[in-house]
């Protein structure tokens, strides 16, 4: 009987969605909770790049650990940093990298996102969300209080048949079923506990986004 919590336990195959184990803050014990998080049932992390400063180290993270699903991206945070050849690199990591998906890319107008030209943010989102529909890719897109926006850029370039997996979503029921239409799926955080209950709710309630939570 003591061994049967251990043998339930192996048996759960879980996939971190969504982490940024290069960043230089957890990096040096990274293979230390991959170990760890492996040991606990989780299978496959997905690691995602932020901008041009990380991405090897992502993709030699993925080398290292085979575990590690590596995904590429230029984070709306960081548009800003990019270079000129920016593109031309990313579809240089991507060809070197087939396993790898689209990702952190977005649109962000929130404290930090709205000190950044908004203009700028969708033509980076853009460009990259028709290089991942061209390789056909997976894409993780983040979007801090700008989902209206959002869906027209999706509308625009989609849909995905590859899946968009919208991370910490946040948006409102009403829009769920569109873009569940274009092939998003959508995750939660803890953020969720910020949000209006009746709004959350309504939004959890969906059948499009119980179909397509993550």
């Amino acid at each position: 009987m003591a061994q049967a919590p251990a043998r339930a336990a192996s048996a759960v195959r879980l996939f971190d969605a969504h982490c940024h184990l290069q960043d230089p803050r957890i990096a040096a014990v990274a293979p230390a909770l991959i170990r760890a998080a492996g040991a606990s049932g989780v299978a496959r992390f997905a690691v995602n790049g932020t901008s041009e400063k990380d991405w090897h180290l992502v993709k030699q993270m993925a080398e290292d650990h085979p575990a590690v699903v590596p995904c590429f991206g230029l984070h709306p945070w960081w548009v800003p940093e990019r270079s000129p050849d920016w593109m031309n690199l990313l579809r240089r990591f991507f060809a070197e990298t087939p396993e790898a998906a689209v990702g952190e890319i977005g649109l962000d107008k929130g404290s930090h996102g709205k000190t950044i030209n908004f203009g700028e943010q969708v033509e980076v989102f853009q460009r990259q969300l028709e290089l991942a529909k061209e390789l056909e890719r997976p894409v993780s897109v983040h979007c801090v209080r700008a989902f209206g926006d959002l869906l027209e850029v999706l509308k625009q370039t989609g849909p995905f048949p590859a899946g968009v997996l919208l991370h910490s979503y946040m948006g409102s029921a009403e829009m769920v079923s569109a873009l569940a239409n274009l092939g998003c799926y959508f995750s939660l955080s803890g953020f969720l506990t910020g949000m209006k209950s009746t709004k959350a709710k309504h939004m959890l309630k969906s059948d499009s986004f119980r179909d397509r939570c993550t």
